[in-house]
């Protein structure tokens, strides 16, 4: 199939899911079904990629292999889930659960845009606007400056300093800064030593590490709760969770505690023995789980106390990040504008005298 048919991004795949669930568990085949939503569908390109989907399952290939073969960019998760509901015969609740985790999933990174977005605008303004200053308003200046026998203020050789770099090594830093993160990027990308140094870090952030570990453990509960409740076991839930795991530290725990599983220690064993990479919750819930025999309700407990933490914790960083915006804001462009102003001042000085 054309390269150009096999995006499918998250809005879509939860459209799909969603659509799906609904048009089976209202009584009708899968190929009637895929048919109505190629029908409604806009996109050519969309239509196509339907199409395919309806040929292969008409000479008896199932929906899981179909969207194999088309090798359309699905989450490992989506394609897992169907897998479990043409093998169990509940296809339609499947792509539910697969719906309700992808939706939440699309919420939880909106939120973490949405928090993030308002920061990096402040921030960007804030160059932009003293980078105007000091490239614009500042060189009217300073030829008046360099004829005045008079000592400038601190804060105006200061920024004076700043406009000589920009004038000269201006470019060469932007260049410097473009290929920094392409070269970072390439050896993340390259580098399995580098990306494990990299990927070490991220997990050990001062004072956000913790927040790290229950946005990551939040996805996990809330896969494990529907895996196992589909009947999986939990070596096919580490297995999962090593082969989708974006973090390299995490894929090697997930591994070893896959191995430990497999040799016959508990879930809850194996997670006390990494338990500076899991909340400390997690490890309680699963021995209590295991305990009264309902692991999977407790996973999706936990789930949505790290939801709920997650959120409560972008609120808190939003009322608290505002502030202290607003006054780096004040400080940098009130500190360019007093350079501008305090030589003015000292020149009225001057002359009266």
């Amino acid at each position: 199939m054309n390269k150009r048919y096999r995006k499918f991004n998250l809005t879509q795949q939860i459209y799909f899911s969603q659509r799906l669930s609904l048009l089976l568990q209202s009584g009708i085949s899968i190929v009637e079904a895929l048919t109505m939503m190629m029908n409604v569908e806009a996109s050519v390109q969309y239509k196509r990629a339907y199409k395919f989907l309806i040929e292969n399952i008409q000479q008896g290939v199932s929906l899981s292999k179909a969207i194999k073969n088309a090798k359309f960019s699905f989450n490992n998760l989506l394609v897992t889930l169907i897998q479990n509901g043409e093998s169990s015969g509940h296809l339609g609740e499947a792509l539910h659960q697969a719906y309700t985790h992808l939706e939440k999933k699309g919420e939880m990174k909106k939120k973490l845009i949405s928090s993030l977005l308002y920061p990096c605008f402040i921030i960007v303004a804030t160059i932009a606007m003293t980078l105007f200053l000091i490239l614009y308003i500042f060189p009217k200046i300073v030829p008046l400056l360099s004829s005045l026998d008079i000592e400038l203020p601190l804060i105006t050789r200061i920024v004076q300093a700043i406009y000589h770099f920009c004038i000269s090594y201006g470019l060469w830093t932007v260049v410097g800064v473009f290929l920094g993160v392409f070269v970072f990027r390439l050896l993340v990308i390259r580098s399995i030593k580098f990306k494990r140094v990299w990927h070490s870090s991220i997990v050990s952030v001062p004072f956000a590490h913790d927040y790290i570990k229950v946005y990551l453990m939040a996805s996990f509960c809330s896969i494990g709760e529907m895996l196992l409740s589909s009947g999986k076991g939990v070596p096919d839930l580490l297995l999962f969770s090593e082969s989708s795991a974006r973090n390299v530290i995490y894929k090697k725990v997930f591994l070893n505690m896959r191995e430990m599983t497999i040799q016959g220690v508990s879930f809850s064993i194996s997670l006390k023995k990494n338990e500076k990479y899991f909340p400390k919750l997690l490890v309680d819930m699963s021995i209590l789980g295991e305990r009264t025999g309902n692991l999977a309700l407790m996973l999706g407990h936990c789930s949505r106390i790290f939801e709920q933490d997650i959120d409560n914790a972008l609120k808190r960083f939003s009322s608290l990040i505002e502030p202290c915006l607003m006054v780096f804001m004040g400080l940098i462009v009130g500190s360019v504008a007093l350079s501008i102003i305090l030589p003015v001042y000292e020149i009225t000085n001057h002359l009266s005298k």
